[in-house]
């Protein structure tokens, strides 16, 4: 029998370990609890308010009266006017109450040169209204006929936002023909240009196209032959640095001994997959054998060039519709190299006024040619692609034959429109999704269109031997509302 001091320790040592399992089951225990019961949080919002900026005052550009370089080699860069453009412009709030509520501010943009036979550019300021949150809506367009020795024909233009970048198609530098390039700077800063040309042959070694400095308040005009000559279909990329400017090309040409017609290119759309040109005027049919020659296109064959700024290749599906809906003229496929300013020929037309719609694989920008022969003379027109207007926009009609608004509703639904002229009773269209139509305007007037989302606009004038357009486009983006967070 053990003696009892020992059977103590032994329980001791038993007692210990017991105490110590109990020990280990209460930790276990606690641990298992620990993850099933979930504790209390306390979160708190950071404090923050939404502020939205104030809309800033609107400014639009009208480029200008044509323009001419002097004969003497000396001051070959003094350009002067030919004549007087006449702009018809105004403002309207997002209400759409009334045109004369809002007056623009009307200022001139001097010529660089100083010259006195300039007529110069107007600068058009909306200021800010007392209690407004959204900007007015504004436009203006110029327009003016000539006739002299040199220069014939209507050159109708819309007056622009300046921006940081533009794209414009057209123009030619090749024999017979002229254009210049316009560049405002309506700004209190200093605007340096680079200016980029691209031709049939791809981009141009073009000396003095870089780090072009256009003063505040000033317009510079440049002989693009100066830049780039002998160039049968140039595009041209402006853009600046510090102050944004308002880029047109003024081209004008001589067939034979008489004049070929004159032309004032507006701004295309950015490069983009999609393009839609609202409205090309055919004054005569384009029959289907009709060809380009070793020389280029026949200068009244109707056309349009196409440019990929981009380094690969692009498919590009071009599709023509007649403004009543119905398929006609074009529809097809071709490819376009990169880098390449390319035309191509629209046929066959019959007389009458199209869209254009084309579809890419890779961004691209365009615009069409069309021209005109009568007992005015020959005349010719381009038709730029143009961006999509979200909502109300504006239309002011320069004086000019025969305006007419051209609409393609770009929409998955049909769209309701309403034309409000500042003057007369408020005509009611509906255009069907994907569909365009036309809707002849009144000279000299100024209209509110409401009630369409996703369409494309564009103006044109035309009459036996006159022809020009310009583009209907959105204001710029305005600054996006910031959150500011408190501590």
């Amino acid at each position: 029998m053990p003696a009892r001091s020992t059977l103590v320790r032994i329980g001791g040592r038993a007692g210990r370990g017991v105490l110590g399992l109990v020990g280990i089951a209460v930790v276990v225990a606690v641990g298992a609890a620990s993850t099933l019961v979930t504790l209390p949080t306390v979160e708190n919002e950071p404090r923050s308010s939404e502020i939205v900026p104030l809309p800033s005052e609107q400014q639009r550009v009208c480029p200008g009266p044509l323009l001419t370089l002097a004969e003497d080699s000396t001051q070959a860069q003094s350009a002067s006017s030919v004549g007087f453009a006449a702009a018809v412009y105004g403002a309207i709030d997002a209400a759409g109450s009334d045109f004369d509520q809002i007056r623009p501010d009307v200022t001139e943009i001097s010529a660089v040169d100083d010259s006195s036979s300039r007529q110069p550019p107007l600068l058009l300021t909306v200021p800010v209204q007392d209690g407004a949150t959204v900007p007015p809506l504004v436009a203006g367009s110029q327009s003016q006929v000539v006739g002299t020795d040199t220069l014939g024909g209507l050159a109708v233009a819309s007056c622009t936002e300046a921006a940081s970048e533009s794209w414009l198609v057209g123009g030619s530098t090749d024999i017979g023909g002229s254009s210049l390039l316009l560049l405002s700077n309506p700004s209190t800063v200093l605007a340096t240009v680079d200016v980029t040309v691209y031709g049939e042959s791809g981009i141009v070694d073009a000396p003095g196209a870089s780090g072009i400095l256009v003063q505040p308040g000033e317009q510079r005009v440049i002989s693009l032959a100066g830049l780039a000559p002998n160039l049968k279909s140039p595009v041209v990329r402006v853009s600046s640095r510090g102050g944004q400017v308002a880029a047109a090309l003024e081209q004008s040409s001589i067939r034979g001994i008489e004049p070929g017609g004159v032309e004032i290119i507006g701004a295309t759309a950015t490069p983009a997959l999609n393009q839609t040109i609202a409205g090309v005027r055919v004054t005569s049919a384009v029959a289907a054998d009709t060809v380009t020659t070793g020389e280029g296109f026949n200068a009244d064959t109707p056309s349009i060039r196409v440019f990929v700024p981009g380094t690969e290749a692009a498919t590009v599906q071009i599709g023509v519709t007649s403004a009543d809906g119905a398929a006609d003229g074009t529809s097809t496929q071709v490819e376009i190299e990169p880098g390449v300013a390319t035309e191509i020929p629209l046929s066959p037309l019959t007389v009458g006024s199209f869209s254009v719609k084309l579809r890419s694989d890779q961004p691209i920008v365009a615009a069409a040619r069309t021209s005109s022969a009568g007992a005015d003379g020959r005349d010719f027109g381009w038709f730029a692609a143009s961006a999509s207007l979200e909502g109300s926009f504006t239309v002011a009609v320069a004086e000019g034959p025969s305006p007419t608004l051209h609409l393609v509703n770009g929409g998955g639904a049909d769209a309701a429109l309403t034309l409000t002229p500042d003057r007369g009773s408020a005509v009611d269209l509906q255009i069907d999704a994907g569909a365009s139509a036309t809707v002849p305007l009144r000279s000299g007037a100024r209209y509110l269109v409401s009630g369409g989302e996703s369409v494309w606009a564009l103006v044109d004038y035309s009459s036996d031997g006159l022809l020009s357009s310009f583009t209907v486009n959105p204001p710029g983006p305005l600054a996006s509302s910031i959150r500011v967070y408190t501590h």
